[in-house]
């Protein structure tokens, strides 16, 4: 009973240890979520939590789609910076998604910001 107790905690504590399955989670943006800004943002950023590829990036305003353009054979990395056009007072709504270099778990997040006029 003793040596069967023992192996239920050596199993137990070896599943414990082993790597979790994570995903890409965004950590932060720029601008950040919820921002009000007064000038458009000439740059997007994405940072994660590890390495991703995004594989999906979208800005939308007044339910029209703003082009942005992603390399989707860039290397995977913790960070993302995409050229923006100039924008025009509004509110924005960035959806992406991305995929994880280790486990290639896939992740889907949104965020606002905003443009004052």
């Amino acid at each position: 009973m003793l040596k069967q107790a023992m192996m239920i905690a050596a199993l137990g504590g070896a599943m414990l240890a082993s790597p979790c399955m994570a995903h890409a989670k965004l950590q932060s943006s720029s601008p950040a979520n919820a921002a009000q800004l007064i000038e458009p943002p000439k740059m997007l950023t994405l940072n994660f939590n590890e390495a991703a590829q995004v594989a999906v990036l979208k800005l939308l305003n007044g339910g029209k789609e703003i082009p942005i353009a992603i390399d989707k054979n860039a290397k995977a990395s913790h960070s993302f910076s995409y050229s923006l056009p100039a924008l025009a007072a509004g509110i924005y709504t960035v959806r992406w998604t991305a995929v994880a270099a280790d486990d290639g778990h896939v992740t889907k997040g949104s965020f606002t910001f905003s443009i004052k006029g």
